[in-house]
């Protein structure tokens, strides 16, 4: 082997190498911030709370702190070494994390949530701004597919794992350790879950900074990010807002499916972990890169616009899927749309992510890709769970009712994403296929 073969294969491996370690740190991300979901019926008999007061804390609680902080962050990826600010950002939502399991009050549980949201505000810019430097243009929807399933894993452990600890917290007993709170149920899982946030710091710090690539792009970075809003403002304003919708519908269904099958159809939370999490540990993954290789795919057949194209059908997919758990399945077979959602769900937001790093320059992919996660998050995380917790309150009064909320979530909402996504095509073509002078 030369050495310029050589030089080549170890900047292969130090590439891969960084995105195992944003794989971790993306699944304790995920993690901290679902382990919630598994716990709200635990939580809201012990703290005595309302399913809005819960859907406050799955979504603004954590979102609002999220928007305060992403914009900044994602203007310091642009500047700064961003694996050390990676490491601060672990620390800090770790920090919160712990704090959710000692918390004794609604009030205290809001102020650590918030921790987890200003930390992990952080994540996202600085890995796909990581990603598109450790790779060539060509080799990035394979490997942004490959660190977004990670999300799935994530969103699997803290099903699959949540229910674990339950189990291990009844085997254990509490545990009492100072003045603190009685460690047990809910408050294990939330601190057990905090601990490798640990281990993500430092394997941050072990990783290797990429350079910043300097490519060409039909709309010019340099010219700085307010230039480019502008200039790409049809593009961005469709298809934000289509993800908005998607994003909305993805909440509803993965922040109320532990509450859907516990109040709908009696499974205990140890059980309802288990099962759902190995969906979304095997699913999940399998929709996010069979997304990546069919946008590459049609790419290389010349479809420039290929991410948007599925995102539009994937739109009327979640919606088909959201719709169908409306239907009375038993308890076994409603295992069949939880797994379709489970797997659409999984495919879109990756393409998402492929479209942005295809229509933005090398220059701007931080404050892009944090505006991107602070406008869908916000939207998304925000509405989804408080939306779903209002029509089951108000409209079906019923507490195993939840299907009908989830299926209105999505006959609402998905048509919609699917036209805004064909009204972004035309745009979104402009962009990345500029017409040459």
């Amino acid at each position: 082997m030369d050495l310029t073969s050589s030089r080549i294969a170890q900047s292969e491996r130090t590439a891969w190498y960084g995105v195992a370690v944003l794989m971790f740190i993306s699944v304790v991300a995920i993690l901290d911030r679902q382990i919630l979901n598994l716990l709200v019926d635990p939580i809201r008999n012990d703290l005595g709370l309302s399913d809005i007061q819960i859907g406050v804390l799955q979504g603004p609680a954590f979102m609002v702190f999220y928007t305060l902080f992403g914009f900044p962050l994602g203007w310091m990826v642009d500047r700064v070494h961003r694996l050390r600010l990676l490491a601060a950002g672990i620390a800090l939502w770790t920090a919160g994390t712990i704090a959710c399991g000692l918390a004794v009050s609604y009030d205290a549980l809001i102020v650590a949530r918030a921790f987890v949201g200003m930390g992990e505000a952080v994540a996202s810019p600085a890995s796909i701004s990581l990603i598109a430097d450790y790779f060539r243009p060509e080799r990035r929807p394979v490997a942004t597919s490959v660190y977004g399933t990670a999300a799935m894993f994530g969103t699997g452990l803290a099903l699959l794992g949540g229910g674990l600890l339950l189990s291990l917290s009844e085997m254990i007993g509490p545990v009492q350790i100072g003045g603190l709170p009685t460690i047990e149920g809910w408050r294990f899982a939330f601190v057990a879950c905090g601990l490798p946030g640990i281990v993500g710091t430092v394997l941050a710090l072990s990783a290797r900074e990429p350079e910043r690539r300097e490519e060409g792009h039909p709309l010019d970075g340099t010219a700085g990010l307010g230039t480019f809003l502008l200039s790409a403002r049809l593009w961005i304003l469709t298809h934000f807002s289509a993800v908005c919708l998607i994003a909305t519908m993805s909440f509803a269904f993965m922040n109320w499916l532990p509450s859907y099958l516990i109040r709908g159809y009696g499974w205990a939370p140890a059980n309802v972990g288990l099962l759902t999490g190995v969906q979304f540990l095997l699913l999940g993954p399998a929709g996010i890169l069979a997304g990546g290789l069919i946008v590459r795919r049609m790419q290389a057949n010349g479809v420039a616009d290929a991410a948007a194209r599925v995102l539009r059908l994937g739109a009327i997919l979640i919606a088909l899927s959201l719709a169908s758990m409306a239907i009375p399945w038993s308890s076994g077979t409603v295992l069949l749309p939880l797994s379709l959602a489970v797997l659409f769900v999984s495919m879109l937001p990756t393409i998402s992510l492929l479209a942005i790093q295809q229509a933005t320059p090398g220059a701007l992919r931080g404050r892009m890709a944090a505006i991107y996660f602070i406008t869908t998050n916000l939207v998304g995380y925000s509405l989804g769970p408080i939306v779903t917790a209002a029509l089951n309150e108000r409209l079906f009064t019923e507490s195993d009712q939840l299907g009908y909320s989830l299926g209105v979530v999505g006959i609402a909402l998905g048509p919609a994403a699917a036209l805004l996504f064909s009204l972004s095509l035309p745009q979104f073509r402009k962009i990345v296929s500029p017409t040459p002078h």
